[in-house]
């Protein structure tokens, strides 16, 4: 009996004492605690005045992180790190280079002597005037830090060397796969190219299926042709992979035109901007025969690729005998020429020649494009890579021995066709 009444007293002081003591912690206290848990600290020297709670206490995306930091820039330096994570930790840029985060990536700003994706290399150049500042593709000078810096065509990434492009799929633009060019041949009264050298060669057809230009294949919904060969309208179909004309070799693909866009300022009396876009209905399917050209930046044809005297090749299924444009070669043909300056030019066909095209070849020679060439490639290659510079336009006979061809200057249209392919 006492010892109950005992335990009964003892249980009743208990209860006295914890009812006038709070089992929680107050307000202040708890912050501290859980300021201190907090997961996100790489957080810690960018975060603003509520970023805790919209961002790391619960997930924000990036409209509401700009609400946050009401500036773009910071915004930005903000998202790439919550989003992936810090690409610059640990440091992946040697020789003292300067690492700047990116979402999934990163990239280097090097010391003045150095150079790479990583800054691994020593610095050759600083410009792109010597040897095009040693890039397979594209150069491009950042005149505030006096450096230059390569970049690839679309299909290639830059190596880590910061110069080479690398292919990132079988069938990247301007490589051919099978054959090279070895023989100087001719479009009229030449020999035959060797099949896969151009597989950027597109043959233009009309409705019923017969042969009517050249054509080149620039993007898997798009072939690039001469404007006249196209501006009486009707309906088109191109020929991919082709090669020998006359017979089916199980390596061409045969695809309908959806839309024609002749250039806006194409002049059918000068042939002035003679140059059109096909959109086709079907993408093409790329293969060994059939492969895209690579398109240039108007930078890297003034520097390397549109300097007279520079060789070129020219293809298609034109006319062989300018005194019969009816008698066609089955198999292409190609020509290898030289570029002509545009005073020369004007020079040997004063009042015909604009700055939209290009002239080239030899007076004297019979190497030279002719009917049905017309809206073929002129390409030139650059460190393995071939790029278009011009379409088959016109000419004063073919071959003609005190004339030039004429070509449509594709670079002059870069932006135009751009317009379409983005």
């Amino acid at each position: 009996m006492l010892f109950s009444l005992s335990c009964s007293l003892l249980l009743l002081v208990s209860c006295y004492i914890v009812s006038n003591t709070s089992v929680f912690l107050s307000m202040k206290d708890a912050s501290e605690i859980l300021r201190k848990r907090r997961p996100r600290s790489i957080f810690e020297e960018l975060k603003p005045g509520n970023m805790e709670r919209e961002c790391v206490e619960e997930e924000c995306n990036f409209e509401e992180a700009r609400e946050i930091f009401k500036d773009e820039s910071a915004t930005l330096k903000f998202w790439n790190k919550y989003i992936d994570g810090d690409q610059c930790e640990p440091q992946p840029c040697a020789n003292d280079g300067t690492c700047l985060d990116l979402i999934g990536g990163f990239q280097c700003f090097c010391p003045e002597e150095r150079d790479g994706s990583r800054c691994q290399y020593e610095l050759v150049v600083t410009n792109c005037s010597t040897e095009y500042g040693y890039c397979e593709h594209f150069c491009h000078e950042i005149s505030d830090i006096n450096r230059r810096k390569c970049s690839c065509a679309k299909g290639y990434n830059l190596s880590d060397n910061g110069f080479a492009c690398n292919p990132t799929g079988n069938y990247s633009c301007g490589r051919h796969k099978l054959a090279s060019i070895n023989d100087v041949v001719r479009l009229t009264g030449g020999k035959v190219i060797k099949k896969g050298s151009s597989p950027w060669q597109v043959m233009l057809m009309n409705a019923r299926g017969f042969f009517k230009c050249g054509g080149v294949l620039i993007h898997r919904f798009w072939v690039v042709t001469a404007a006249h060969c196209v501006h009486e309208g009707g309906r088109f179909r191109v020929r991919l992979g082709e090669y020998n004309r006359t017979i089916a070799e199980g390596t061409e693909d045969t695809i309908r035109v959806k839309t024609v866009h002749i250039h806006p300022n194409f002049t059918l009396k000068t042939l002035d901007s003679d140059i059109a876009l096909l959109n086709l209905e079907e993408a093409a399917i790329f293969s060994n025969y059939i492969i895209p050209v690579c398109l240039p930046t108007k930078e890297m044809a003034e520097r390397v690729l549109l300097i007279p005297g520079k060789m070129v090749l020219v293809t298609g299924w034109g006319a062989v005998d300018e005194n019969d444009h009816t008698i066609r070669p089955s198999t292409l043909l190609f020509i290898n020429i030289n570029l002509v300056s545009y005073e020369n030019c004007v020079e040997v066909l004063p009042g015909k020649i604009t700055e939209n095209m290009i002239c080239a070849g030899a007076p004297g020679t019979r190497r030279d494009a002719c009917s049905g060439d017309s809206g073929g490639p002129m390409v030139t290659v650059h460190s393995g890579t071939w790029f278009l510079i011009g379409l088959v336009s016109w000419g004063e006979g073919c071959g003609h021995h005190k004339s030039f061809g004429v070509y449509t200057n594709v670079v002059r249209y870069l932006e135009w066709i751009d317009s379409f392919l983005t």
